[in-house]
């Protein structure tokens, strides 16, 4: 009993720690309408310059997410730099992306980063009849558990047609223990763009 208690809880623990990116929220625009494939695409990372690495890695994925689509992606680090469009104005902006053949802005944005810690009981035994339920709690209380913390992070990503400055798309994620800034890259891009085929957004191959 012992033993299978150890690896059910085991198993839990290798579960909780797996990399993963869900979609919480979506919107399309009344104005939106399916991008022609080979559109020129930037992918424009919202991000802290000391998590460059990690800004990199976001907009890397994303391009190549949008690459396998068809779509003529760019990062924005790539293409501009660290710096992006230091103390430009809008006017300014909108023509160096026009003179950069830029049709849509997609921005990656990191809403909030947080830790959460819970608490695995070391042994699982819910509903029996009196003895097991006795033994279930005796036994509870002198077998050890384990404090298990979990690091969310909440992403919000929009995407803007430079043409007319719409907002044409926005959609909010969450990831869950990213083992790496790459992992976490590679599940918030298929996520993405899988939730972005299925609003009509991006072209079905």
């Amino acid at each position: 009993m012992k033993i299978r208690t150890v690896i059910l809880a085991s198993v839990i623990f290798l579960i909780s720690a797996c990399s993963n990116s869900k979609i919480t929220s979506s919107w399309k625009g009344s104005n939106a309408t399916t991008l022609a494939p080979g559109n020129k695409i930037l992918v424009l990372g919202i991000i802290r310059e000391k998590d460059i690495r990690l800004r990199m890695q976001m907009e890397g994925f994303m391009v190549d997410a949008l690459k396998a689509k068809g779509y003529n992606a760019v990062s924005a680090y790539t293409l501009y730099g660290p710096k992006m469009f230091g103390n430009k104005d809008e006017d300014a902006v909108l023509s160096q992306l026009r003179n950069s053949g830029i049709d849509e802005v997609f921005t990656i944005t990191l809403l909030d980063k947080a830790r959460e810690r819970n608490f695995q009981p070391g042994t699982m035994y819910p509903y029996s009849p009196f003895w097991g339920y006795y033994n279930y709690w005796y036994g509870r209380m002198y077998s050890p558990g384990y404090i298990s913390v979990d690091t969310h992070f909440f992403w919000e990503s929009n995407l803007y047609d430079v043409s007319s400055k719409k907002l044409l798309y926005s959609v909010q994620s969450q990831s869950t223990n990213p083992s790496s800034a790459g992992s976490m890259g590679k599940d918030y891009s298929t996520a993405v763009v899988k939730n972005m085929t299925k609003e009509g957004i991006l072209a079905k191959k």
